[in-house]
């Protein structure tokens, strides 16, 4: 169990706007492998407020078919002591000294990387909190220097296979510690590393293939990008990037830099430019900003090179400026996951770390993304469940002989490695399938045989009994300090979302509902499942239940986060229609301090919530995937229709 003191909920005074309605600011394209078609995201227009130093950006996401927005997706990051983080990368890299070569050794080189990134990244916003603009300080320098030497490691072991074993250069063990850490600094996973299967070695290869050489200006475009860039950097042999951020309207980005940090560049006619991040999103004016400012200090587009991080271009609400520019630019598209780690190449594919993790030589990967898990486990595809599958993790299907392995991307460095303990931990507890491995990035897990409970329903006796236990079980081993939305946020989440869909005399009354409802009490975070409905459970042959998809939702790129359990528990409620006197039995049986104020002030907020994800995806789909999306929508949407006739009217 996780020692950290509970995390206390700022809500008094709660006060919930009114006519809110999120304005998106920054747009993310996802698509299929980092490469996803369908889906804007973009945070709203009013950050959360917070209970524990941590930043939650509500984010509403934008159907690509119609002009309306519901906040579903979120982005949480937490404040925290740079200098524990140089701490804790240092002992990430000394550990390298003892693993042999490898994917395993390849995997933790990367995810120190990823760290040292995500600290370097967060030190360079403190200076331009500092001083308001960008400038590339002492400080910046010293850390781009690291990145792209951690990135020539990076390069040197993909390259070879994962045949390098051992250590780091000893000097970038001393630029980490000579790192000017006096600072608390805002971190958080970036999404493309966390969620999307998005790998640093893809943009190796990218910039091994665009022709630039050493004469060129590298800028990453932060927060990912500045990690990026460094790999483009070092792929080239160029010198270390400067990286800005972009501020402004979130469709109308600036730069604000000091054109010093650059002047060298300016100065030199045959240099070119390159732009690196993982965009470009719904309205491309990130990288579009940076294409501008380098314009107005004189550097012609045909000299500027853009690294994005998908083909797709920039989404619809992007000027057009931005297009005709993002036309004339050089593109080099960071490469698939499966060509980054090909089989027509020396370097080992995931099927190799897979067979290797498994003992099996002989083994055959079939992937079961974007919802076609579903045919391993309905022979009726008329039964199908929803899956929003614009934003399915990559999974796949490994077997040998009668032996199947479910492999699931769960994220590069740290985030992979917390799922990894938390998936083991469920095991143990004889609720979640047997972990086999981490690798890099993918978890590997024994394959469930059984019967989904949708199509296995338990009498409500049973059923309840089961919530009881893993509810309980949750709650007392799986606290957390991590964040996640505070009451106010999930609170203008439900009016917003109840808004656009049932209008706003509905979100009137249930705006008014939520503010004299807000529970007193500071409860314990907890690692919610967030994912309870009837298809995510399965039935084995003896009876006993397991619980598949159960460490990732509460660390997903939605708003919600980690709640205290009660939101699991209202989650509970609704999806199984469980009665009052239903929940008392779960709740007593549970035997721990369970706040029934906050499961109350939780049900319309879970309900609002899941009709603006499922309705989200819909918009994104077509055929039966659509209806099988809108389907689920509008159960929820009912659901709080009664809830609201019910409660408030």
């Amino acid at each position: 169990m996780r020692n950290c003191r509970p995390q206390r909920y700022q809500h008094e005074p709660f006060s919930i706007p009114r006519n809110h309605h999120p304005m998106l600011f920054k747009g993310k394209f996802l698509a299929p492998n980092h490469q996803r078609a369908g889906m804007f995201l973009g945070p709203s227009k009013n950050c959360a407020r917070s209970m524990d130093r941590s930043c939650i950006r509500c984010v509403a996401a934008r159907p690509a078919l119609e002009n309306r927005s519901m906040i579903v997706y979120g982005d949480h990051k937490q404040t925290q002591n740079a200098q524990q983080l140089r701490e804790a990368a240092s002992e990430m890299a000394e550990s390298l000294d003892r693993m042999s070569h490898g994917v395993q050794r390849h995997a933790a080189l990367v995810g120190l990387f990823i760290s040292v990134s995500e600290l370097v990244q967060a030190l360079a916003d403190v200076d331009f909190q500092t001083s308001g603009i960008d400038i590339f300080s002492p400080r910046q320098q010293r850390g781009a220097r690291l990145l792209v030497g951690l990135a020539a490691e990076v390069a040197k072991s993909w390259q070879s296979g994962f045949g390098v074993g051992g250590g780091i250069d000893p000097g970038l063990l001393k630029l980490l510690a000579g790192l000017d850490c006096q600072a608390e600094v805002l971190t958080g996973s970036a999404e493309g590393y966390a969620h999307y299967a998005l790998y640093p070695e893809s943009y190796l290869d990218a910039a091994q293939k665009s022709g630039l050489d050493a004469n060129t200006c590298v800028i990453g475009v932060r927060s990912i990008g500045l990690g990026l860039a460094a790999m483009v950097a070092a792929s080239i042999g160029a010198p270390a990037p400067f990286s800005v951020r972009p501020i402004g309207h979130p469709f109308r980005r600036y730069i604000n830099a000091d054109p010093q940090s650059i002047a060298t560049w300016m100065n030199n006619p045959s240099a070119r430019f390159a732009v690196v991040d993982e965009g470009p999103g719904l309205s491309g004016s990130s990288m579009h900003a940076v294409i501008m400012w380098l314009r107005e200090l004189g550097i012609d587009t045909d000299r500027i090179h853009l690294f994005p991080s998908h083909s797709g271009g920039p989404g619809i609400e992007a000027s057009r400026e931005a297009r005709e520019t993002w036309s004339r630019c050089p593109k080099h598209v960071a490469t698939a996951f499966e060509c980054t780690f090909s089989e027509s190449s020396k370097i080992l594919t995931l099927r190799d770390w897979v067979a290797e993790a498994v003992g099996r030589p002989e083994l055959g990967l079939t992937e079961i993304s974007g919802g076609e898990w579903r045919g391993a486990h309905y022979a009726d595809e008329g039964r199908w469940p929803p899956s929003p599958r614009g934003t399915e993790r990559r999974k796949f299907l490994a077997s040998s002989g009668r032996d199947r392995w479910l492999v699931k991307f769960a994220g590069l460095g740290e985030t992979g490695r917390r799922k990894k303990r938390t998936a083991t931990m469920l095991h143990e507890a004889e609720f979640g399938s047997q972990v086999v491995a981490l690798c890099h990035g993918f978890l590997v897990e024994r394959w469930i045989d059984g019967t989904t409970m949708d199509q296995a329903p338990l009498p409500r006796e049973r059923l309840i009994a089961e919530f009881t236990n893993y509810l309980a079980w949750r709650a007392l081993n799986l606290r957390t300090c991590e964040p996640g939305a505070s009451l106010l946020a999930l609170a203008e989440m439900a009016v917003s979302n109840t808004s656009e869909a049932l209008g706003e005399k509905r979100a009137a009354a249930l705006r008014g509902w939520l503010s004299k409802l807000a529970p007193a009490s500071g409860l314990q975070r907890v690692e919610i499942d967030g994912k309870l409905q009837p298809w995510e459970f399965l039935v084995r042959a003896d009876g006993r239940v397991l619980k598949t998809d159960a460490v990732d939702h509460c660390r997903a790129h939605d708003l919600i986060g980690c709640q205290p359990i009660e939101w699991d528990i209202a989650g509970a409620r609704v999806e199984y229609g469980l009665s009052d006197s239903d929940v008392r039995t779960l709740v007593q049986g549970m035997k721990l301090a369970i706040d029934n104020g906050h499961i109350g002030f939780f049900e319309p907020c879970y309900l609002a919530f899941q009709l603006g994800l499922w309705s989200t995806a819909a918009q994104s789909e077509n055929g039966r995937e659509k209806a099988r999306l809108a389907a689920t929508a509008d159960r929820y949407r009912m659901r709080l229709i009664g809830f609201l006739d019910e409660c408030l009217i």
